[in-house]
């Protein structure tokens, strides 16, 4: 783990993946870049972490021991991923460990300095609430979300949180719960607008052919 002081990449990075979204603190004063190398833990089921971390190059592996001591790989999660905020960032000792899988960079905050200041940003509490209460209520783990397409998953979730055929969720949010990276929910979303089934308005999105939109939900391939 090295710290990497780029306060010109650690902006850069929060621009490409959005990263304020999740709160109204201002990020940039409060977050560092660091580097791990291919195989170094970032969390492990021993300590809770001292960061809240955004992964935002490379990919990491979530597993936990099985009472043989052999590894359970959970999920993989790969950029923009948000790592500790079920345990770590309440001061808890996590129930599985983090590890990189390849050379990895994360946009960091340390929890010993702002623990308190994300525990009192509302806007990053709802966000965390959402992520956490979908999983929990979807009934379905990490891994067996993977057992569909992305397509599959993001029109299932659509249909699931649209009002008015308006879909206006916060895709930053939607991506960590989706566990797939942001870039590439972007690139879906932008494959359903030029399928005509969205439209975007500013930040919102309209669903032009909702029996297109149900149809994604029920099959395995765009």
């Amino acid at each position: 783990m090295i710290k990497l002081n780029r306060d010109d990449q650690l902006l850069k990075y929060i621009e490409k993946y959005n990263l304020q979204a999740y709160m109204d603190t201002s990020l940039a004063p409060i977050a560092s870049l660091y580097t791990f190398n291919k195989d170094e833990h970032l969390i492990q089921t021993e300590r809770s972490s001292e960061f809240l971390y955004f992964l935002v190059e490379g990919t990491v592996m979530i597993y936990s021991y099985s009472s043989d001591t052999q590894n359970i790989c959970i999920d993989y999660s790969y950029p923009a991923t948000l790592l500790g905020e079920a345990s770590s960032l309440w001061g808890m000792t996590p129930k599985s460990n983090v590890k990189a899988m390849t050379n990895c960079v994360c946009v960091a905050i340390s929890l010993k300095q702002y623990r308190q200041t994300l525990q009192n940003d509302v806007k990053f509490l709802q966000n965390i609430c959402q992520i956490l209460s979908y999983r929990l209520n979807s009934g379905v783990n990490l891994a067996n979300s993977l057992t569909e397409p992305v397509e599959t998953r993001l029109a299932k979730f659509i249909l699931e949180h649209e009002e008015n055929q308006v879909f206006s969720y916060q895709l930053t949010t939607c991506a960590v719960i989706l566990n797939v990276s942001y870039r590439h929910l972007l690139r879906t979303i932008t494959s359903f607008r030029e399928a005509n089934i969205l439209e975007k308005h500013k930040t919102t999105y309209t669903i032009l052919d909702y029996n297109t939109l149900e149809e994604l939900s029920r099959t395995v391939s765009f």
